[in-house]
């Protein structure tokens, strides 16, 4: 096997088992179905990374990269629109499926979510710390300096839980009476302003 070959096979396993993670999750996923999308020898897998673990760990390295997070608002801007500036950003990314890597990123999370392999707390620090923290600064902002850190950690979760309830929950929610609107391109505005209303009523009524 030249070396232009063992890039072709290299990456092509990487292509094929980000797919195959995001479909099947860390446990489920087998080096045969890897290689078998990758049109490669089951081999393959051991020769490139070393083993099924090390090949999903090349995998988060790319589906969450450390350069990539920019914070979503400036510390200058008045909080009601800080907060609406980072809900906007945060659904889009959340929601909006046009990015393969984006979908399967999030495909990622979820599973991870269900039954955490060994490499969560990588994901967080990656994926999730850095929102997380934008997001608590924001909140922060709304409750003053005075605010106890169990009680700007409360009203953070309780933000951060009405933009991800539909990515946890919708299979759920197809299948209430009557059906709850999955979030799609023509209503994601409608649900962020409806998310910030209703957080910022909740922020209110917490600081007193």
């Amino acid at each position: 096997m030249n070396e232009k070959q063992d890039v072709n096979t290299k990456d092509a396993l990487l292509e094929a088992a980000i797919e195959v993670f995001a479909d099947k999750g860390f446990d489920a996923a087998t080096v045969r179905d890897i290689c078998s999308k990758a049109n490669a020898n089951v081999a393959a897998v051991n020769y490139h990374y070393g083993g099924k673990d090390a090949l999903y760990m090349a995998v988060l390295e790319v589906v969450f990269p450390s350069d990539e997070y920019e914070r979503y608002t400036s510390d200058d801007t008045e909080p009601e629109e800080r907060l609406r500036q980072y809900l906007r950003k945060l659904v889009r990314e959340i929601y909006e499926r046009g990015n393969n890597i984006v979908t399967e990123r999030w495909s990622i999370f979820l599973r991870e979510m269900a039954k955490p392999s060994k490499n969560l707390d990588f994901i967080v620090k990656r994926q999730v710390q850095p929102r997380a923290d934008e997001l608590r600064d924001i909140v922060s902002a709304f409750l003053g300096p005075q605010v106890s850190d169990r009680i700007l950690a409360f009203t953070s979760s309780s933000v951060w839980i009405l933009l991800l309830d539909h990515l946890l929950t919708q299979p759920i929610l197809d299948r209430l009476t009557p059906k709850r609107p999955a979030i799609r391109e023509d209503n994601i505005n409608e649900f962020v302003e409806h998310v910030l209303t209703f957080s910022i009523g909740g922020i209110r009524a917490v600081k007193g």
